[in-house]
């Protein structure tokens, strides 16, 4: 396995380019799965003050 996950052949502005849609990625996961965090803590809360 390579250390370098960027596909071979690439030049460095192609390179650049994935890595900036990589990141991109990243953070959408990110976001999203905070945002469903927050919507399941928000919803058990709601359900603890309703009994």
């Amino acid at each position: 396995m390579s250390a370098n996950p960027t596909p071979a052949g690439m030049t460095p502005e192609e390179k650049a380019a994935f890595i900036r849609r990589r990141r991109g990625r990243n953070w959408a996961v990110f976001l999203t799965l905070l945002a469903l965090v927050a919507i399941f803590y928000f919803v058990a809360m709601a359900k603890m003050q309703v009994h």
